[in-house]
């Protein structure tokens, strides 16, 4: 992955103005992280009474296994053409989101996408992992290196118009393991289906 690119190319095509108005007040930086995630379906895990999540908000850093993640604004769109477009009648809901990576070593970026999920749409749901797509060239981001600011849409494909002014975004408490006996994957962030911060945010729909 190379860095982020300063100059904003219109990428997100009918989205332009989701881009335009993303604030600029709040930049994260590095730190190592060491718990975070959940949400109640997350990959089948059980939702556990305790300890009790914790909230997340707007505008404020939270982690997500080694990734720090500021959630600027939720908005619900058509499509982020050119980087996706889905067939209709599903859309996106997009958590526009500064992410950065801490710790010394690149990360895939599985170890955000299978902590976070989003729900609260009615008999809309969303249709698995988020993806992960660069604001500033459209490219879909599979990993991460450290210490860079990316600017992400954090896209959570839908099976139709969201159904409700607001969306349940939660995270899953994680933990490093040296050694994962049940993936056999060692240096690996782990999920322990505990939800680690959930809160029901505010959307912002784009026709």
């Amino acid at each position: 992955m190379g860095e982020v690119t300063s100059a904003r190319r219109g990428v997100l095509g009918r989205a332009g103005a989701f881009v335009k108005g993303r604030p600029t007040t709040q930049k994260v930086g590095g730190g190592v992280a060491a718990a975070l995630l959940a949400s109640a379906p997350f990959g089948g895990l059980a939702a556990v009474a305790e300890p009790a999540p914790e909230p997340l908000a707007l505008d404020q850093p939270i982690m997500v296994g080694p990734y720090k993640v500021v959630i600027d604004k939720i908005v619900e769109i058509p499509d982020l053409a050119p980087a996706i477009t889905p067939s209709a009648p599903q859309r996106l809901l997009v958590l526009d989101a500064e992410v950065t990576l801490t710790g010394d070593r690149p990360e895939y970026a599985g170890a955000l996408t299978s902590h976070i999920r989003a729900r609260g749409g009615g008999d809309v749901k969303t249709t698995g992992r988020p993806d992960l797509y660069s604001i500033d060239d459209a490219t879909k981001l599979m990993s991460f290196n450290p210490g860079i600011t990316y600017q992400v849409a954090i896209t959570f494909t839908t099976t139709g118009r969201w159904e409700n002014e607001t969306a349940v975004i939660a995270t899953e408490r994680t933990e490093f393991r040296v050694e994962d006996k049940q993936t056999l994957d060692p240096n690996a962030w782990v999920g322990l289906g505990e939800v680690d911060r959930e809160s029901t945010l505010p959307i912002v729909r784009r026709p």
